[in-house]
């Protein structure tokens, strides 16, 4: 059980990994400051912030394990920088106020459920090196009415756009 009062966070530059569940269920938490030494955001790491509004992902994170970002209900905006290569499995799970999202060009794999539940997600726009997009990736995000999937796709899982009503 992690700080339920902890409301704001600055990571030090000598961290260069957040580990799985580092930071999990710190409801109160509505400031993170992530250094540009991070390379991986690990599973459950920020799961559950319910006040976060926005997140800035520095240059030098190459993967968004599962769940990194699950439930952070109040999350509004969030950019994930070109480094990135994948987003693991309810990355962004029921991120409800996220309206948009730019999936970097680098990667290659959507994990399952990565964006399910994002209810307030219009638009997205898959880039050109992803080859597979996970089960119920986009399932339930009834604000999505544009998608583009790139040629290069080769799978789409089972019920991964299920109950995306505006399509």
């Amino acid at each position: 059980q992690c700080c339920k009062s902890l409301k704001a966070l600055h990571i030090p530059n000598s961290v260069t990994s957040i580990g799985n569940e580092a930071f999990w269920n710190c409801k109160a938490l509505t400031s993170i400051e992530i250094p540009d030494s991070i390379t991986c955001i690990g599973n459950g790491a920020f799961q559950g912030y319910r006040f976060l509004k926005s997140i800035h992902i520095p240059n030098g994170v190459t993967s968004i394990e599962d769940w990194a970002f699950d439930g952070c209900i109040g999350l509004t905006r969030i950019i994930i920088p070109n480094s990135v290569m994948s987003i693991g499995d309810m990355a962004f799970y029921a991120c409800g106020k996220l309206t948009s999202i730019t999936i970097p060009s680098r990667v290659e794999n959507i994990g399952d459920g990565a964006f399910e539940k994002c209810i307030g997600l219009t638009k997205i726009t898959i880039p050109d090196n992803v080859t597979s997009i996970g089960a119920a990736a986009f399932a339930g995000c009834i604000g999505l009415t544009s998608i583009t999937i790139p040629n290069r796709v080769e799978n789409i899982e089972f019920n991964t756009f299920k109950n995306c009503s505006g399509l």
